[in-house]
């Protein structure tokens, strides 16, 4: 079965058959993989947030950021 039929499958099964396969497929998941979909959630929830504001926030998330301290006082590499 091909990933447009079971798109097309899905679509034909009520909201309570959805849940019941969100229920069973979601624990099967990485961790790294639910954080992919808490993500894209996020996303689509808030439309009118700008990307880069969601690229900040995950970075902070991720442990990706840079003193304020080092920010403000120190000169930028030169490039």
């Amino acid at each position: 079965m091909s990933v447009a039929e079971v798109i097309a499958e899905i679509q034909t099964l009520t909201p309570a058959e959805r849940a019941s396969i969100i229920e069973k497929t979601l624990p099967q998941l990485s961790v790294e993989q639910l954080k992919l979909i808490d993500r894209q959630l996020r996303r689509l929830a808030h439309p009118e947030i700008p990307e880069e504001i969601w690229e900040g926030y995950e970075d902070a998330e991720d442990g990706r950021f840079v003193d304020e301290g080092l920010i403000l006082n120190e000169e930028p590499p030169k490039l």
